[in-house]
């Protein structure tokens, strides 16, 4: 079962690593004129 646990909190650890990359992005200046289908495109290549 720790086996398990172990494996749980490596997913989530990499899950938040990666949200904490998309959010800066999102927050950023370099996202302003896209269209929406745009930034969707973009958060599913990298999210």
């Amino acid at each position: 079962m720790q086996g398990s646990t172990s494996n749980q909190g490596m997913f989530w650890s990499q899950a938040r690593e990666l949200f904490e990359q998309i959010v800066p992005w999102l927050d950023s200046d370099s996202i302003c004129g896209l269209e929406h289908s745009q930034i969707e495109s973009k958060l599913l290549e990298n999210g």
